[in-house]
């Protein structure tokens, strides 16, 4: 006996007003997100996109790595690359017309700006909030400042870096003028600040410690009773290395890295058809104990950003980004001691000696666990005939409000 099937009523569509959920409710959502979901969800609406930019305002330090191009010191409008994000963005910068980018802090950029009579005029300019410090001049014969931390922050540390003759300057904010140092011994190569230290390595290998508290002090005491010469506390350190390496075809960076302190050695082709083509990386931790340096097979989820005037460590998962042991490099100058401004011989130099631009290796990523080499995409190929760019952080805040995922 045939039975009717009776027709289920469809129940309606519930219209949900998202741009009407409470903002405390999707301030808990929200920091549960990594940096990419958070990108995504404030394309939803106004509203999301303004709590996703109130709830990252807050995360000091956070945000994709990006690169300032060089050659574009006569422009307001720089352009900047997000190599992870694979965008291209235009960014008005008045503020550094006439400037050299020097390198940069996190969101902070170093502009110097060429006097003639080798002398230098140097700010701190943070393109986001547009906040400048104003530093006191220096000779132009310094290749790299190292920064101890945010100048958002008080009681921070500028180290002025000239390694071939060995010669520091400290400033402190409101201080008149740099307090320079001369360090004995060979020529270094790199620097950066770790653990509350300054950390200068040179070609062979070894470390000069000089602690930011012993900074602080002889400033103190240069106030009290100024001496003939500023002089402060150093440590040298002599520090074992596992491997026999060549100075020759090898590029040195110190990159300070979820507590630990790296070296990368980039190992690039010394023959003269080949310039800065690179062959392979070699990563290494200070063992502090034992004053030696451990290879590091895998960085795990770390991402490394090498440049030479800064280098930085992200990780990926903090991002939302599935990747592993990756390098990212571009196209760095061999001479440790040179500046943008002293770079005008780099004009047509892939012409005069006859180079192929065309698979060069230079600019790309490098895979550590895989020992793999691969180079970006055209769109975001480096210049060889250009200064290298200089890598620097977008905060999370300002990319949800002003950039739309490619």
């Amino acid at each position: 006996m045939g039975q009717r099937r009776r027709n289920k009523k469809q129940k309606k569509p519930i219209d949900i007003d998202w741009a009407g959920l409470p903002d405390n409710i999707l301030e808990i959502i929200f920091e549960r997100l990594n940096l990419m979901d958070c990108m995504s969800v404030s394309e939803v609406c106004k509203s999301w996109r303004h709590v996703v930019a109130q709830e990252l305002s807050g995360w000091q330090g956070h945000g994709f790595p990006w690169l300032l191009m060089s050659g574009e010191k006569d422009k307001r409008v720089r352009t900047c690359l997000s190599i992870l994000q694979e965008q291209e963005w235009e960014m008005l910068l008045p503020e550094a017309y006439g400037r050299y980018c020097w390198g940069s802090y996190h969101d902070w950029l170093i502009l110097v700006k060429d006097l003639g009579s080798f002398r230098l005029d140097i700010s701190l300019f943070n393109p986001f909030t547009r906040k400048q410090i104003d530093l006191p001049g220096a000779w132009n014969l310094y290749h790299k400042m190292v920064l101890s931390r945010l100048p958002s922050l008080e009681n921070f540390i500028c180290m002025l870096v000239h390694s071939h003759s060995q010669k520091l300057a400290f400033w402190v904010p409101g201080a008149q003028s740099w307090l320079e140092h001369k360090l004995d011994g060979e020529p270094f190569v790199d620097a950066v600040f770790s653990n509350g230290s300054f950390y200068l390595i040179g070609n062979d290998y070894n470390i000069w410690e000089i602690k930011g508290a012993d900074i602080f002090a002889a400033i103190n005491r240069v106030n009290a009773s100024p001496p003939d010469a500023f002089d402060v506390e150093r440590h040298f350190h002599e520090v074992t290395m596992p491997d026999e390496h060549e100075n020759n075809g090898v590029l040195k960076y110190l990159v300070e890295s979820c507590g630990e302190l790296l070296l990368v050695c980039r190992f690039y082709s010394t023959n003269p058809g080949a310039v800065l083509v690179t062959n392979y990386f070699k990563v290494y931790s200070l063992d502090f104990s034992q004053m030696s340096w451990k290879r590091v097979e895998s960085l795990g989820d770390r991402i490394l950003f090498l440049g030479k005037c800064c280098s930085r460590s992200v990780s990926s998962s903090g991002l939302g980004l599935n990747m592993t042991d990756c390098i990212y490099f571009s196209n760095d100058h061999a001479v440790p001691w040179w500046n943008e401004w002293d770079s005008d011989h780099l004009d047509g130099i892939s012409t005069r000696l006859g180079l192929d631009n065309s698979g060069r290796k230079d600019w790309g990523f490098f895979s550590l666990s895989n020992k793999n080499h691969e180079t970006l995409s055209i769109r975001f190929r480096g210049n060889r005939d250009r200064w290298g760019p200089v890598w620097f952080t977008a905060p999370q805040w300002w990319c949800c409000k002003n950039l739309v995922l490619a």
